[in-house]
C-alpha cells in the first residue's frame, strides 16, 4: 500500500513568484483528504487533474473525489477557497458524505460546551479562529437551503489543559455533542491532530495507515505438512489443532508492520509542543513544515510564529521523520536554495516543493517525487539527496 501527497502551494499569505498559497491532497487508502484549502484551490485544482490525466496518472483528483477538509488554522491564506469548494460540491450534485476538522481556541469550546452550537464566543475567539469560519459557512450556505444537498460531519478539536478534547457540531440541531475520543473517520487511516504555536489556534495533522499483520511464514506451515485448507485456518487468524497439538496462528506471523505515516504542519512556530513528542509515536516516513523565513529573517519568524527552514529540520530531526518537505515560503524569497542547504545543515534528508509535486511513499517507506514541466510527469531522482 502506497500513499501520495500532492502540494498545490507553497507560498505564504499571498500568490508570489509563481506560487501559489497552501492546499495539499492526500491519498490514502482509497480516500482523498485535503488539507488546507487557500484561495483559488478550485483552479489549480483542475490544473492539476489534467496533468494527471494526460500522463496516465493511477489516481484522478477532483472536488468531487473529496472525502475530507483538514484545517490546520483559520488564516484565510489557507481556508478562503474552502467555500467556494462546498459551493461546487452542491452544484455537481454530490451526494456522499463529507467530514470536516478544525482546531478551535479552548474558549470557544467551553462556550460550545456550556451554550450549545449557537453560543456567542468570547472576545479572545478571534475573528477568523475557525469556529467562526465554520458557522459562516452554515450560516451562508447550508442555512439558506431547504435541505441538505449532502451531509456533512463537523468536528473540532481544542486542547483543554494539554488535554486533546474533541466536538461534534451539529448545525441542524443546534446542538454539540463532546466525544469521548478523536473520531474514527476513516476504517483502516488514523488521523490526528498535533498542536502547533501560532497566532491562532493550530495544529499539524498527521494521517497514517493502520498497522497491518506480519507476514505469515507459508514455508514454516508448509513443513509441517498442514494441507492447503490448514494454512489457510492459520494464515487467517485461527488456531490449528493438529495431532493433539495447538498450533497458534500468531507464532506464524512475524512483528506488526507499521502502515505508512506523514504529516502536514500548517502554520508554526519553533518548538511546536504537538511535534516534540511525534518520536514517541510510530514511524513517521514524510514531514511536510512550513519554512517561511530563511536565517537572515529570524527575527521576523519570532515575531510572527513561523519557521525559518533550519527550525522546520530541526522539527524534523527531533520528530525522527525520516524525509522533509519544506513549504511555505515568504514572498520575500524569491529561491528556495538557500532554505534547502539551510535545512540540511541539521537533517539528512531533505526537499523543497513545488507548487504541483507530487510524492509518492511506497510500502517500505521510500519516497519518490515527481515533478511536472510544461505538463510532462517527470521523476526526480534523489529528491532529498545532498
Amino acid at each position: 500500500m502506497r500513499m501520495e501527497l500532492h502540494i498545490l502551494g507553497t507560498s505564504s499569505s499571498r500568490p508570489a513568484h509563481g506560487r501559489e498559497v497552501s492546499g495539499s491532497v492526500v491519498i490514502c487508502n482509497g480516500k482523498t483528504i485535503l488539507v488546507d484549502c487557500g484561495e483559488g484551490l478550485q483552479s489549480r485544482l483542475l490544473a492539476h487533474s489534467s496533468i494527471l490525466k494526460a500522463n496516465n496518472w493511477q489516481h484522478r483528483i477532483a472536488h468531487t473525489r473529496i472525502d475530507a477538509m483538514l484545517f490546520t488554522h483559520g488564516h484565510l491564506d489557507h481556508t478562503w477557497g474552502a467555500m467556494p469548494m462546498l459551493q461546487s460540491m452542491a452544484l455537481d450534485d454530490r451526494r456522499r458524505e463529507l467530514t470536516l476538522a478544525a482546531p478551535i481556541h479552548e474558549d470557544a469550546y467551553s462556550a460550545l460546551l456550556k451554550d450549545g452550537y449557537s453560543a456567542k464566543m468570547p472576545d479572545t475567539v478571534a475573528g477568523v479562529d475557525m469556529i467562526q469560519q465554520l458557522r459562516m459557512w452554515w450560516k451562508l450556505w447550508i442555512e439558506k437551503i431547504e435541505q441538505v444537498i449532502f451531509p456533512i460531519e463537523w468536528y473540532v478539536v481544542s486542547w483543554l489543559k494539554g488535554k486533546e478534547s474533541w466536538l461534534e457540531l451539529r448545525p441542524h440541531e443546534n446542538s454539540v455533542i463532546e466525544l469521548d475520543s478523536s473520531p474514527q473517520i476513516f476504517a483502516g487511516i488514523n488521523i490526528s491532530p498535533h498542536p502547533t504555536t501560532h497566532s491562532v489556534p493550530s495544529c499539524a495533522w498527521r494521517i497514517s495507515q493502520a498497522d497491518r499483520p506480519g507476514r505469515f511464514d507459508g514455508q514454516r506451515a508448509g513443513e509441517l505438512g498442514l494441507s492447503n485448507q490448514e494454512i489457510a485456518q492459520l494464515a487467517g487468524g485461527k488456531d490449528l489443532e493438529k495431532d493433539g497439538q495447538t498450533l497458534l496462528s500468531e507464532q506464524f506471523r512475524g512483528d506488526d508492520r507499521s502502515g505508512l505515516s506523514l504529516l502536514i504542519s500548517g502554520d508554526t512556530g519553533a518548538e511546536a509542543p504537538g511535534l516534540v513528542a511525534l518520536s514517541a509515536d510510530k514511524p513517521l516516513n514524510l514531514m511536510v513544515h512550513e519554512a517561511t523565513y530563511v536565517d537572515e529573517q529570524e527575527e521576523h519568524a519570532r515575531n510572527y510564529l513561523h519557521s525559518t527552514a533550519r527550525d522546520a529540520g530541526t522539527a524534523a530531526t527531533t520528530a525522527d521523520a525520516a524525509h522533509l518537505v519544506l513549504t511555505h515560503y515568504s514572498s520575500r524569497l524569491s529561491e528556495s536554495e538557500t532554505s534547502l542547504n539551510q535545512a540540511r545543515q541539521v537533517h539528512r534528508a531533505v526537499c523543497c516543493a513545488e507548487d504541483g509535486d507530487i510524492f509518492i511513499i511506497s510500502e517500505g517507506g521510500e519516497v519518490q517525487l515527481f515533478r511536472h514541466h510544461e505538463g510532462e510527469l517527470n521523476e526526480i531522482p534523489a529528491p532529498f539527496a545532498d
